[in-house]
């Protein structure tokens, strides 16, 4: 809050734009009765912005004039370190001079002959030698005079845009007497018309005035600013110069140089850390109660349209995904199952073809010793037949032997019945047709009756 309050204290806008209320209220209360400044400051809204640049301006560089002459007066002060000794002193002693410039801000507080002397001992001490001093003191003098330069940007522009406004207000004003010109009525005309060019004509006078008061305010300043960086340059060259003796150059030296550099750098970021760290706690300690307060309201209100939103998930989810997930899942257990006896009947149709193949291999080996019987039996058949033959012959001759021819006739012809039906037997399971119409169709009747020799030789 400190430098909160400080930084407003300091402001140029602030104060400015507080002299501009002053004024106007000064003209509003009668205190300020000059006819003049009344005409030329408030007779129109241009006026106004222009005036109030005009103060804005003024009080910054009022504030410049001011700093400027209380470090010329710190300045007067004279030297802050003892006089040169005849022997150069090691740099070793720059840590004592930097304590030295600390306790003299608490004392004279900050100036710019401080710094420069807090930064030209800081490049000695972080492995800057005396001989390169004089050039790093004129970069840090061409340094100061930039950032001064820069500081004066905001009326650098107040000093462009005040014409500007001027210019603004002149074609306002006449395009306003333009605007009320009416030649059927030349009194009435003539006035709106006068007040028309009375504020173009103001306007500008007013910013043209006021820029000139400004520009030269600024050139007042840059010039003090300027003088003052002269007499601070030739103070820190004259406690600075020939004060110190250059360190010969050793890899020790170059060590100590280096370890200094980084234990500057750690604590650097040592102290900045725990600043911000402390400006953190500062902005959480309060923040994080109203954190909480505003999530337990968050989730007070919200904990209705979460479960609406979860139960709205839910069933979108349960609808667009978990029932066609199971509609297809049953579907392609039907199929599982569809391939499963499809791979059954498959499998029982494999087995009787094994079945099948099994039995004709058997009919195929049944077939091999069929025809081999076959084989066989056609030189039974001849046999039969010869026999046949034989007994038939036998058969004709015993006929008129008798009794005993008789009875062996009976006992051939019997014979031959049994040959016969064994034969048929044979060919039912042979299937051999034409061979049993063959020995049906042999009778004894085809055969020649024997003479009675032959019956007597029988």
């Amino acid at each position: 809050m400190k430098k909160f309050f400080g930084n407003l204290a300091s402001s140029s806008t602030l104060w400015g734009l507080v002299a501009t209320f002053v004024y106007y209220f000064s003209i509003n209360a009668g205190i300020i009765t000059n006819g003049t400044l009344i005409r030329y400051s408030a007779g129109h809204p241009v006026e106004y912005a222009t005036l109030a640049m005009f103060w804005i301006g003024a009080v910054d560089l009022a504030f410049k004039l001011a700093r400027t002459r209380r470090e010329r007066r710190a300045l007067r002060r004279g030297a802050l370190f003892p006089p040169k000794k005849r022997e150069k002193e090691s740099l070793s002693t720059v840590e004592d001079y930097l304590g030295t410039i600390a306790k003299a801000r608490e004392v004279r507080g900050d100036s710019t002959h401080l710094r420069r002397l807090a930064a030209a001992l800081n490049f000695l001490k972080y492995g800057g030698s005396p001989d390169d001093l004089d050039q790093e003191l004129r970069a840090l003098s061409e340094d100061g005079m930039d950032a001064r330069d820069s500081e004066y940007g905001m009326v650098r522009t107040f000093v462009w845009a005040i014409p500007i406004l001027g210019f603004l207000g002149t074609v306002l004003g006449i395009t306003t007497a333009l605007g009320n010109l009416d030649l059927t009525r030349l009194e009435a005309t003539g006035e709106a018309l006068s007040s028309g060019l009375k504020v173009a004509f103001d306007t500008t006078a007013l910013a043209l005035s006021l820029v000139f008061v400004v520009y030269f305010l600024q050139f007042y300043s840059r010039k003090k600013d300027a003088e003052l960086e002269d007499a601070v340059r030739a103070r820190v060259d004259s406690e600075l110069k020939g004060r110190f003796r250059a360190e010969p150059e050793t890899r020790e030296s170059e060590l100590e140089a280096t370890r200094k550099f980084m234990r500057s750098v750690v604590e650097t970021f040592a102290s900045s850390t725990r600043a911000q760290v402390a400006l953190w706690k500062e902005a959480t300690e309060g923040s994080a109660e109203r954190f909480g307060e505003a999530l337990d309201k968050r989730l007070a209100s919200g904990s209705a349209e979460w479960s609406k939103a979860l139960a709205n998930a839910q069933r979108e989810f349960v609808e667009e995904t978990a029932r066609p997930a199971l509609e297809e899942s049953a579907r392609s257990a039907e199929r599982l199952e569809a391939l499963e006896s499809a791979v059954g009947e498959q499998v029982a149709a494999l087995r009787r073809v094994l079945e099948a193949t099994a039995e004709v291999a058997t009919l195929e080996e049944r077939l091999t010793r069929t025809l081999e019987k076959i084989a066989e039996v056609g030189e039974f058949e001849k046999t039969l037949s010869n026999l046949s033959a034989t007994v038939c012959l036998l058969n004709s001759k015993l006929a008129s032997s008798g009794p005993r021819y008789d009875e062996i006739l009976s006992r051939r012809t019997a014979k031959r019945d049994e040959a016969l039906a064994a034969l048929d037997s044979l060919e039912s399971a042979l299937g051999s047709e034409p061979r049993t119409l063959t020995l049906r169709e042999f009778d004894a009747e085809d055969v020649e009756e024997p003479g009675e020799e032959e019956k007597r030789s029988a």
